[in-house]
């Protein structure tokens, strides 16, 4: 009887040592993934489609509140350290304008109107992140990139519009902006605006770009530029 109990003890433990180590190496897995233990099917599925999110339990219209420091009404969203994500935020914001005012161009060119993105995934180095801006502001970037290449002798106040606009919504955030948004994304008389190497897109978004360039847009070439090009 002693035997058939040892037994029994024996296989306990080894069963119970069996369950720690699958817990551990989900644990594990869990943070490779970055992952949040408690992590949720539609968590999940995110993380399976566009990869980990560089801000944690933050993403879309709550990111915007906690970088903005308003409260965010959900108890199972970890906000985490906000400031040493704000640099990160401010590539992220600062994609979302870019691709805003690019969609307006584009469409203008191609005679069209599409929907205004205020929420938009900005892929990054390491996995993606949805980011939104207002509506109001998402909107009148996409008009603004309209009515430059409709009016292109207006570029100048479009310009300086953007920003202001930009001033605003980096003064909600707690961002300062530090040159001007609007000279270099959209076309300025005869500069070269829409000119730009690969190397110098900030399409990975992980560190800050100092080289003056502001991330430049790349794109297609207007009717005044392939004349040009013809010529030369």
């Amino acid at each position: 009887m002693e035997w058939i109990l040892g037994i029994l003890i024996l296989i306990l433990g080894g069963a119970a040592i069996v369950v720690i180590y699958l817990s551990e190496r989900i644990n594990i897995f869990e943070t490779l993934l970055g992952l949040n233990p408690k992590v949720t099917s539609d968590k999940l599925a995110e993380h399976v489609t566009f990869g980990p999110n560089p801000f944690g339990d933050l993403s879309g219209e709550n990111l915007w509140k906690a970088m903005a420091g308003e409260e965010i009404n959900d108890d199972s969203i970890d906000i985490g350290d906000v400031e040493s994500m704000r640099p990160r935020y401010e590539l992220v914001i600062t994609r979302h304008i870019e691709m805003i005012l690019e969609d307006g161009r584009f469409d203008a060119r191609a005679k069209e109107r599409t929907p205004v993105k205020p929420i938009l995934r900005i892929p990054m180095l390491r996995g993606s992140v949805e980011s939104f801006i207002p509506f109001t502001e998402a909107s009148r970037f996409y008009e603004i990139g309209q009515e430059v290449e409709t009016n292109p002798e207006n570029a100048e106040e479009l310009a300086s519009e953007v920003d202001e606009i930009v001033d605003d919504l980096f003064s909600r955030v707690q961002i300062e902006r530090t040159t001007s948004f609007g000279r270099a994304l959209l076309p300025m008389g005869g500069s070269s605006n829409d000119e730009t190497d690969d190397s110098e897109e900030t399409d990975d978004l992980e560190e800050p770009d100092t080289s003056g360039n502001d991330g430049q847009l790349a794109l297609p070439p207007g009717e005044d530029d392939a004349s040009k090009s013809e010529e030369s």
